[in-house]
């Protein structure tokens, strides 16, 4: 009879591989829910920050501008600064999009960390957004604005849950 517990009870358990890659997005998330919303921050206020004393951040702005520049994105010329208040504004809009996705994505996280075949159909789809809503808003440009590396994390991780989704049992 103790035996039998047992076995269901390691049935129910989580495994340790899912455990950690779910601890390893619950941790990137916080990290890209902070950065995406400090670029929120940042590119809506971008008067605030081309006026700032500090114009590192400027300076950094201003290189993605002249990359989106050279892709065909227009940009104005003020002041001797290179800055399009629209794009900006439209930048700003993206990037509060990929935080509220996520949040959603999160959801489906906290659903696969107690099992849950749903929580990985969530995950994928907000996942999946979040990596296509700079091509959406965009084109190819999107890649210079949010970096080929970020696109490339969040599909490597679609892809390690899809390997733990055997896991998955309600």
């Amino acid at each position: 009879m103790a035996n039998q517990k047992t076995e269901i009870a390691e049935k129910l358990e989580t495994p340790k591989s899912l455990k950690i890659l779910c601890i390893l997005s619950f941790v990137g998330f916080a990290l890209a829910m902070a950065q995406d919303t400090s670029f929120y921050l940042t590119y809506g206020s971008i008067q605030d920050v081309m006026e700032s004393p500090d114009q590192t951040t400027w300076e950094l702005l201003e290189t993605k501008f002249d990359l989106l520049q050279d892709q065909g994105i227009n940009t104005l010329e003020a002041d001797g600064k290179i800055i399009n208040e629209a794009l900006s504004m439209r930048i700003s809009l993206m990037y509060i999009y990929r935080s509220i996705l996520d949040v959603l994505a999160l959801l489906g996280v906290s659903m696969m960390f107690i099992r849950l075949k749903l929580g990985f159909v969530i995950y994928a789809i907000f996942q999946g957004a979040y990596a296509a809503i700079p091509f959406v808003m965009f084109g190819g440009s999107g890649a210079i604005i949010v970096g080929n590396a970020s696109i490339a994390i969040t599909l490597v991780y679609v892809a390690l849950f899809l390997t733990q989704k055997r896991h998955l049992i309600r």
